[in-house]
């Protein structure tokens, strides 16, 4: 099984989670970037998009060519929302990908932002429901119990991928 994960990191978070769920699976990665959001004014345009729900350009580096029976796309929650980077990717890419996997990482714990409608939000993206979904919170990975938590989704990923 050819395994792709796709993730945009603004805190290095999801970078994090990504490299141990690249390890687990054996799967290549790719990275989502958004010079906007690294330029001076980088939160403001964060925060712009955010709540206006603005798409912004982005820049996906993967390895050029390759045709994967598996994408798993992870990014951040921003106010109960799914970075908008990661809304691009799905956007403009959602409907050829086939399988797709999806997670996303928190750094807030309020109850007023939680991160279930991040993972609703971007699977409603996808013409078939993900094959798994995880939420990944800043404490845990931190801490390093995030890798628990890797091999669990690694597995979820591996078994409904076989079932197919």
């Amino acid at each position: 099984m050819r395994t792709l994960i796709l993730y945009y990191s603004n805190s290095g978070n999801t970078q994090r989670v990504s490299e141990a769920l690249a390890q687990r699976l054996d799967a290549e990665l790719g990275e989502v970037t958004c010079a906007a959001n690294l330029d001076w004014n980088g939160p403001h345009a964060m925060g712009w998009d955010i709540f206006t729900r603005h798409r912004p350009h982005i820049d996906m580096l993967t390895p050029p060519g390759a045709h994967y029976d598996l994408t798993v796309i992870g990014g951040p929650v921003w106010a109960a929302r799914a970075a908008p980077p990661v809304m691009r990717v799905l956007a403009d890419h959602g409907r050829e990908l086939g399988r797709v996997g999806l997670f996303v990482t928190r750094s807030g714990s309020s109850p007023r932002f939680p991160p279930e409608p991040a993972i609703a939000e971007m699977a409603a993206m996808l013409p078939a429901p993900a094959v798994a979904t995880h939420i990944f919170r800043q404490a845990e990975i931190i801490s390093g119990a995030y890798r628990v938590e890797v091999a669990e989704f690694a597995r979820a990923l591996r078994t409904e991928q076989a079932a197919v």
